[in-house]
């Protein structure tokens, strides 16, 4: 192969790698974004970005620096919003995504700044409604404690099927996945 060709190959390449590239940062700045509005921000400025891989692995978007890790869409929830978390809040969804109990010494905390939804508000493992439900829980703007103890020691019902969004709940009381929830708005 002649020189001539040889650079002109390598031009094709790189040109190609690089239009790669290119889309590849384009598809993932909206999802980014849409992290990144789940906090204040103070914290979004440092945070690092992530999604989960089909195979439930992270999949680093974006690295950070401050302990905060925001993600694009809260998976399993009726209507996916994005949530932001620090890292004992990280580590407790990692448990209850596995179904291990969360470390109880370490309480998580997490920013939903466009709010949330859930199933239910009693089964942490709910993927449909409840029979004899109407809509699911919607969540208002919040921010959560991810601490089983704190959560079930609160002094608010552990058991409230239909709680009111707009004032401090626990979701999922009385279990280790135990969260309060303490809206903002």
């Amino acid at each position: 192969m002649s020189l001539r060709r040889l650079r002109l190959l390598a031009m094709v390449i790189f040109a190609v790698t690089s239009l790669g590239a290119s889309a590849r940062s384009q598809q993932r700045e909206p999802q980014i974004r849409r992290a990144l509005s789940a906090a204040p921000a103070g914290i979004a400025a440092h945070a690092a970005v992530a999604i989960r891989s089909k195979k439930g692995q992270w999949i680093v978007l974006r690295d950070g620096n401050n302990g905060w890790t925001c993600i694009p869409a809260s998976d399993g929830d009726p209507d996916p919003l994005p949530a932001c978390f620090d890292a004992n809040g990280l580590a407790f969804i990692e448990a209850f995504g596995t179904g291990r109990p969360p470390d109880s010494s370490k309480p998580g905390y997490s920013y939903m700044l466009q709010g949330g939804s859930a199933w239910s508000n009693i089964d942490p493992f709910a993927e449909k409604l409840p029979a004899g439900a109407k809509d699911y829980i919607h969540i208002p703007p919040h921010i959560m404690i991810l601490d089983a103890k704190i959560a079930n020691e609160s002094g608010l019902p552990l058991a409230d099927v239909h709680p009111d969004t707009h004032r401090p709940f626990v979701m999922f009381g009385g279990t280790k996945y135990a969260i309060l929830i303490i809206p903002i708005q």
